[in-house]
């Protein structure tokens, strides 16, 4: 591997290098760890190594009309720093590039911390799992379940999964709160389904009973230590400089001034989620005033994660069940094909 940064890999994925001349060098090394990467094909697209059907891995499931399904031969996978691979016994998986040994270091003390060992088992935890650590020379590469597609675009079969789903991510939020780690990245192309196939198909009248929704991409996560001092945790400043910060910002991000990563998290997640589902306020708008007060402009009047996610659970635990079984009229005409820009999501949602 010739390659041994995290900004050379991105920018040889980004400047025309397709994925296959990136990673395709280095299929025989990650073969000897175990994973066979996948097979290119035209467009890009990705196809598994071999015939055999996908095993079960625990992560990520069908159910029983998309079971009986053809399985798609092809994934589009968006980022180079991301590779799909297969293991010995027809797992699916996706290899991340994690570090460089500067580069990436906070996000590996993250991974190790909330997606390994008995944080990892936690129910509360929605975590996507660290499966293995793959080193060479100074880079760090993470093995992760391969599962199903991102929350975009967010509509489900009824307003009761649409509150499930998001009643998960703040569980997953307030969590990684209740252990000091602050994710700073917490939009929605950041939260996976368990369905391996994505998307609900309302024409079949069938959906998964409980999928399972995770946190991915900790590239800008911060831990802090138990023993620092509370007035200590502050960031300053986007992740990244502004010329190439995309994400839309809390005002507080917008000084100079050290700011609470954790309320600014809680505004991520609110005006993610009152976007989603702000075309239909009238259906429930104590949802929707919730998701005002977790993205309002003063980080004060935000709650915290933990007091969000309580509140959430209570004010659709008291929702009656005709309410809870309407359908959700999509919002918009999205193609799951289509490279999500997050800024373009946030024009389009009602005002």
């Amino acid at each position: 591997m010739d390659t041994l940064s995290v900004a050379a890999w991105r920018k040889s994925g980004n400047s025309g290098v397709g994925r296959a001349e990136l990673w395709s060098p280095h299929r025989q090394f990650f073969q000897s760890r175990g994973y066979t990467l996948w097979i290119v094909g035209r467009d890009y697209n990705h196809g598994p190594p071999n015939d055999n059907p996908r095993a079960p891995d625990g992560f990520s499931y069908e159910n029983e009309f998309s079971a009986d399904m053809p399985e798609p031969r092809c994934v589009s996978i968006g980022s180079p720093m991301h590779f799909p691979a297969r293991t010995t016994d027809n797992r699916d998986v996706l290899i991340v590039l994690l570090s460089d040994g500067v580069v990436g270091d906070n996000c590996v003390d993250v991974l190790r911390t909330m997606a390994t060992g008995k944080n990892a088992g936690i129910d509360r935890n929605h975590t996507l799992p660290l499966l293995d650590e793959i080193h060479y020379k100074n880079l760090v590469f993470g093995v992760f379940p391969l599962v199903g597609s991102y929350f975009i675009p967010a509509w489900f079969s009824n307003i009761a999964h649409a509150l499930e789903s998001m009643s998960q991510i703040m569980e997953g939020v307030a969590f990684l709160h209740d252990h000091l780690v602050v994710h700073r990245d917490l939009f929605l192309s950041n939260f996976l389904s368990s369905r391996r196939h994505g998307r609900w198909d309302p024409e079949q009248k069938q959906d998964f009973l409980r999928p399972r929704y995770y946190i991915i991409d900790f590239e800008w996560a911060v831990q802090f230590s138990p023993d620092s001092d509370p007035a200590s945790r502050t960031v300053t400043g986007p992740p990244l400089p502004w010329d190439i910060y995309r994400r839309p910002p809390p005002p507080e991000m917008q000084s100079e001034l050290p700011y609470c990563p954790f309320k600014a998290d809680v505004w991520q997640v609110g005006k993610s989620f009152m976007g989603c589902i702000l075309h239909i306020e009238h259906v429930v708008p104590d949802v929707l005033k919730l998701f005002r007060q977790m993205s309002a402009d003063s980080a004060e009047d935000r709650p915290s994660a933990r007091e969000a996610v309580t509140q959430l659970n209570k004010i659709r635990n008291g929702l009656p069940t005709e309410i809870l079984q309407a359908c959700i009229e999509e919002l918009y005409d999205y193609d799951v094909s289509d490279d999500f820009r997050e800024d373009e999501f946030f024009d389009l949602v009602p005002k």
